[in-house]
């Protein structure tokens, strides 16, 4: 009788370990409206919706974690069973993570001061001026690659202060975001001047790359399916 409790009581302990495993943490970027953000202590937003709904039809547990971008993008290199969203597919990064993707596509502009005429017709046309980016994102990896003068701040809303308090030149944040911003500006004194739009990204689920595969595989496969059958689109359409 010992030796089968015994048994039994390994066999409940095995169990319990693979369903710790098999529960993924996601973290999500600090304070990136409307993508990600939190509201009396919950979690909300475009990205937030579309991952816990992409994960719930995937039947896979979730958990969900907020930290500055690029640390979260830093533990899913390192962490299994971590994941890192929203992030700006590039080939930079291709081979650092398992990609599901897009779960969004954005437009990424440059960003000027209410005040300024200045308008650009090229990416050039920014090269000697100071840009304010979200540290770790697509877009200031993407101009410092480039050589650009890219000064990166925590969150989107860093960037902004610095711009209308002319710290900076030109903010560069994809369009959604900066719209969200121009929803809440509360004055033409707050609202940033559209100067050019530079480049177009997916907005990807970044994860471990030792994911499972058939995890890989189900997500991407519901993904896909949300976005044929127009589930992507209502989700998003309703959460901004």
């Amino acid at each position: 009788m010992k030796k089968a409790s015994s048994v039994l009581g390994s066999l409940l302990l095995c169990l319990a370990c693979h369903a710790q495993q098999t529960t993924y943490t996601l973290e999500y970027a600090t304070g990136n409206p409307p993508f990600t953000m939190t509201e009396n202590g919950k979690p909300v937003g475009v990205a937030i919706t579309v991952v816990a709904t992409l994960f719930e039809k995937a039947k896979l547990a979730y958990t969900l974690q907020e930290v500055p971008l690029a640390r979260g993008m830093a533990e899913a290199k390192v962490k299994e069973l971590t994941c890192a969203f929203p992030v700006q597919r590039a080939q930079f990064i291709e081979a650092d993570y398992q990609w599901i993707s897009p779960i969004f596509v954005t437009d990424s502009g440059f960003f000027v001061h209410p005040q300024s005429k200045e308008r650009f017709i090229a990416l050039a046309d920014a090269r000697k001026r100071k840009i304010g980016a979200l540290r770790g994102s697509g877009d200031a990896e993407y101009l410092k690659a480039f050589g650009y003068d890219v000064d990166e701040a925590n969150t989107p809303e860093q960037s902004l202060e610095k711009l209308l308090n002319k710290r900076i030149d030109v903010w560069a944040t994809d369009v959604l975001s900066a719209r969200y911003f121009v929803q809440k500006a509360g004055g033409k004194d707050r609202t940033p001047v559209s100067a050019l739009t530079f480049r177009r990204s997916l907005g990807s689920l970044a994860c471990n790359t030792k994911m499972p595969s058939a995890d890989v595989a189900k997500l991407q496969s519901t993904l896909d399916t949300m976005i044929a059958d127009g589930t992507l689109d209502k989700l998003i359409s309703g959460t901004h």
